[in-house]
């Protein structure tokens, strides 16, 4: 059941650091770009639930984890999800930086027992990173599902992150909105792959201005770097600052 899948690792967890949270409430991941933590007021805000929409929106969250999120981290999907997309890799994610012990995996069947876990975990004072995952645009992480995820982050002061496959065009309770592309990144000049690159689109940001950057992971380093200048950077709407028009935002260093 969902409550036997989310209660080992939790349980797991709080054996080992009872009554602690990595992240602490009201804390804020740094980029070290000053654009980047200017626009979400000193950093991403721990406490607040933030939606990463886009196929490359796990992707992102793993880089952020293994780069400026600290503490353990708690995947809820579900199994059909999981078996598309498929399930991490533990040298893939060593690979990035991020260690698999780190990292918990909840599986459920239905997306309502997804909710109903990520809501469950945030409340847990041993989980430093809860990430949600929901296939297409996840629709049943609704206004009043995605309120109730910015509630419970709020009381355990995590960092909470929706991820959806696709954009959902109806209003949520979320602290930020992120609209995700990946792009072709930077060739390494021996004929690889190169470096992973993201265009991020912040759609909605209740600290600040919304705006898009391009941004590139290092993975040698570990760490973010701006790929190219800001675009389309908007300042806060003047009847609704949560509500700033259009643009996205850059990344650089993340350490």
């Amino acid at each position: 059941t969902p409550q036997d899948q989310l209660r080992q690792p939790i349980a797991r967890l709080e054996t080992a650091a009872p009554g602690t949270r990595a992240a602490g409430g009201g804390a804020r991941a740094r980029f070290g770009i000053e654009g980047l933590d200017g626009a979400l007021d000193g950093g991403l805000a721990a406490g607040c639930l933030h939606e990463l929409a886009g196929p490359a929106g796990a992707g992102l969250c793993l880089r952020l984890a293994a780069g400026v999120l600290p503490g353990p981290l708690l995947w809820v999907g579900t199994i059909a999800g999981f078996r598309g997309a498929g399930y991490p890799y533990g040298p893939g994610l060593s690979g990035l930086g991020l260690d698999p012990g780190r990292l918990h995996l909840v599986p459920v069947r239905e997306a309502t027992e997804a909710l109903w876990a990520a809501e469950e975990a945030l409340r847990c004072p041993a989980l430093a990173v809860v990430m949600l995952e929901l296939p297409g645009d996840g629709r049943a992480a609704d206004l009043t599902a995605t309120r109730r995820l910015a509630l419970a982050a709020r009381e355990g002061g995590g960092f909470a992150f929706l991820v959806r496959h696709r954009v959902l065009a109806a209003s949520v309770a979320a602290t930020t909105r992120w609209r995700i592309e990946t792009v072709p990144g930077p060739v390494d000049g021996l004929g690889g792959l190169g470096a992973t690159a993201f265009d991020l689109h912040l759609t909605k940001n209740r600290h600040g201005p919304s705006g898009r950057w391009r941004i590139v992971w290092t993975r040698d380093d570990g760490c973010f770097s701006l790929a190219a200048p800001p675009l389309d950077l908007a300042a806060p709407a003047g009847d609704r600052p949560d509500r700033a028009a259009g643009a996205v935002l850059p990344l650089r260093r993340a350490g």
